[in-house]
C-alpha cells in the first residue's frame, strides 16, 4: 500500500502568497479591515485579497484569484485526477442571472479549473461547508494510499461575497471588529476568501520527477456530530470522533494543532472541550484567522499549507488577535510564535451540519 506526500503547495490570502502569509502571521500580522462593500456589510471586517478591482462574489474575481495562485504551480500531466473544494465560489453571479448561464459555480468549478490547467483526470468537487478543505486533501491522500493514482491536486477557492456575508450576518456570527480566536471575550468571526493548492503524490511519483517531499500524510479522521444545522455540538462528539481516527486512537504523536478557531463563541468553546478532553494535556495549538479571516472552502487547504511551513521551520505562529486565553493553562499561541517540539502538526476544521474532519502531517524523516 502506498503512502501519500505533500510536494507542492501555494495559497493566496489577503495576507498575500504562501510566504507573504507565512512571515504574516509570525510577524502577527492581520489582513482584515473594511473591504468598500455596500452598507450594511461594510461594518464588518473581512480578509479581501489585496490588488484585485474585480466585484466581490463574481466569477472574474473567483478566476483573477486562480491566476494568483497558479503562478508556480508545475506543469501536471494532463490525467492527473484532482480534487477541488469551495462552499459558494461566484454565488453573487446568480443574483438576478439564470443560474443555466452563470460560471464559477460549485458545480462547474472543477470542469472550470480542468479546463483551465489542460488536466483532464477523474475530479471531484466537495461541499461540505468549512470542512470543505480539509475533506478534499483526505480524499485525494485515500486516492494515492489505495492505488487510483499516484498524483492528486487539490484546490480550495472561496471568495467573499454578498450573499455570504448577509447570511453570517443574519446568524449573528460576524464580528465588528477584527475577530479575537479563543480569547474569552470574542464575539464572532470575520470571513475572508482565499485559495489554496496541495500537490500529493507517492514517493515514487516524488522522485521521479525530482518533486520535495514536504509532508507526509501521516493520518486523518472526518465524523458528523449531526446536531444542530449550524450550531456545534456542546459535548464536542463529532470532533472527539475525528481525533481519535486521526490519532490512531491517540498511538500518533500530535506536535501542535492548527485548530478551526473562528473566533466565535460556540465553535471556540467546542474545540476547548474536545481538546481538553481528548488529552491530558493539549498539544500547542493556534488559528489564522485573526490574520486572514474565514476561508470557508479553501480554509482547509490554506491551513494545511500554514502546517507545512510549521514543520519546516519548527514553529506555530502567534494567534492573531487572541489577547486573554479562554480556559487559562492551555497551551494556545498568543503573541509570539510557540516551537514545535514534535515535527506534527494536526490540521482540523469544523462545519454547519456537524461535520467535523482533520488531517495529520508530519516532517518527512
Amino acid at each position: 500500500m502506498s503512502s501519500a506526500f505533500i510536494v507542492g503547495a501555494g495559497v493566496v490570502t489577503a495576507l498575500g502568497n504562501l510566504e507573504a502569509t507565512w512571515q504574516g502571521l509570525l510577524q502577527g500580522c492581520t489582513g482584515l479591515g473594511p473591504a468598500g462593500l455596500p452598507m450594511p456589510l461594510d461594518r464588518y471586517p473581512v480578509g479581501a485579497i489585496k490588488g484585485i478591482s474585480a466585484e466581490y462574489g463574481s466569477s472574474i474575481r473567483l478566476n483573477k484569484i486562480l491566476d494568483l495562485l497558479f503562478e508556480d504551480l508545475p506543469v501536471l500531466p494532463s490525467d492527473t485526477p484532482f480534487v477541488v473544494s469551495s462552499t459558494k465560489a461566484g454565488v453573487d453571479e446568480l443574483l438576478g442571472q439564470s443560474a443555466e448561464i452563470c460560471s464559477g459555480q460549485p458545480w462547474n468549478l472543477a470542469a472550470e479549473i480542468g479546463k483551465r490547467l489542460e488536466i483532464a483526470g477523474p475530479q471531484v468537487l466537495l461541499s461540505a461547508a468549512c470542512a470543505s478543505g480539509t475533506l478534499a486533501v483526505i480524499n485525494a491522500a485515500q486516492q494515492l494510499v489505495l492505488g487510483e493514482s499516484d498524483i492528486v491536486l487539490v484546490v480550495g477557492v472561496d471568495l467573499l461575497s454578498r450573499f455570504v456575508l448577509s447570511g453570517f450576518a443574519r446568524l449573528q456570527a460576524l464580528s465588528f471588529e477584527n475577530c479575537r480566536p479563543f480569547d474569552c471575550n470574542r464575539n464572532g468571526l470575520a470571513l475572508g476568501e482565499g485559495a489554496g493548492y496541495l500537490l500529493l503524490a507517492t514517493s515514487e511519483a516524488a522522485e521521479a520527477r525530482g518533486w520535495p517531499i514536504l509532508a507526509r500524510v501521516e493520518a486523518w479522521g472526518a465524523a458528523c456530530d449531526a446536531g444542530h444545522i449550524t450550531a456545534p455540538s456542546r459535548d464536542a462528539n463529532g470532533l472527539l470522533a475525528a481525533l481519535a481516527a486521526c490519532t490512531v486512537q491517540k498511538s500518533l504523536t500530535v506536535g501542535a494543532i492548527n485548530a478551526h478557531g473562528t473566533g466565535t463563541k460556540f465553535n471556540d468553546a467546542m474545540e476547548l472541550t474536545a481538546f481538553t478532553t481528548f488529552w491530558d494535556s493539549p498539544p500547542p495549538f493556534h488559528s489564522i484567522k485573526g490574520s486572514v479571516g474565514h476561508c470557508l472552502g479553501a480554509a482547509g487547504v490554506i491551513e494545511a499549507a500554514v502546517a507545512l511551513k510549521s514543520l519546516a521551520a519548527g514553529l506555530i505562529p502567534p494567534t492573531v488577535g487572541l489577547k486573554q486565553p479562554d480556559f487559562a493553562g492551555l497551551p494556545v499561541s498568543g503573541q509570539e510564535p510557540f516551537p514545535l517540539d514534535f515535527p506534527s502538526v494536526l490540521s482540523t476544521n469544523s462545519g454547519f451540519g456537524g461535520i467535523n474532519a482533520c488531517v495529520l502531517l508530519s516532517r518527512p524523516v
